[in-house]
Parts: C-alpha cells; structure tokens; sequence
C-alpha cells in the first residue's frame, strides 16, 4: 500500500513536472517616434539590448515603452495579454519554442500568425502609426 507521504510527493511532482513546460513569455508594447516632445509624456525603453537592436533595425529616434505584461501558457492553450485599451495579444504555446499569435488592434485583427521563439531573443510584430510613428509588440521567453 502506497503511503499518503509518497503519494503527496508524487502528485507534487507531476504538478510541478507540468509546470515547467508552461511557456514563461514577456511581452511589450512599445511605440517609435522622432517626436523629442514625446520624452516628457513616456518612458524610454528600459532594456539596453531591447533598445539598441530597435534603433538598428527601424528608422524612429526614440522607443518608448507603453506596457509589459507576462504570461505563463501551457501547451496547446492560450494566453490573453490586454497591452493596451486598443491593443491586444491571443497567444497560443504551441511547444517546442513555437506561438500563434493573433494580434487585435481596435478590435479588429491586425495580425495572425505562427512564429518560433528563440530562447531570449525578442520577437517583434510592427505596424504604422499617425504623425510617422509606429507602434511594436515585442516578446521573448523568460
């Protein structure tokens, strides 16, 4: 007969065993502007790497964080990051470093899509803005 000590340890285990396949995910929502009078209303991007491969990649002067959110998401279910009142991410884990991600701006879906994630490399989903801005979604593993 199995004791009540070994049967804990054993259902502990299969939870903490089914935990550690959720996929951690960080995602930010993150604005470009060459606008200098928008230094004053919003943060700059805080992540030096973050910051340094947006100026190298895309034309805007200035990045600025609008929002982070995390999300733990099992596999084959889906997580609900509301980045902003227009902005808003479905993702599903659908293992093995790979996401569906389907982005709704205004309530109408900008972008869907399957995409892999490399272990802590941001991931970016973009658009254009008013006034020659744009706005950017990034994620990455934790």
């Amino acid at each position: 007969m199995i004791s009540k000590a070994v049967l804990t340890l054993g259902l502990l285990i299969g939870v903490m065993s089914a935990r550690a396949a959720d996929m951690q995910l960080e995602a930010k929502l993150v604005w470009g502007s060459n606008d200098e009078a928008d230094k004053v209303k919003h943060t700059l991007v805080s992540d030096p790497k973050l910051s340094s491969d947006l100026h190298r990649i895309f034309k805007w002067s200035n990045y600025y964080e609008i929002s982070t959110k995390e999300v733990a998401i099992a596999p084959d279910k889906t997580g609900v990051l509301q980045m902003s009142d227009r902005c808003k991410l479905e993702v599903k884990n659908l293992g093995k470093n790979w996401i569906e991600v389907n982005c709704i701006g205004s309530g109408k879906q900008v972008s869907k899509g399957k995409h892999s994630l490399a272990p802590g490399k941001w991931f970016t989903l973009a658009g254009n803005d008013k006034n020659n801005t744009a706005w950017f979604v990034v994620m990455k593993t934790k």
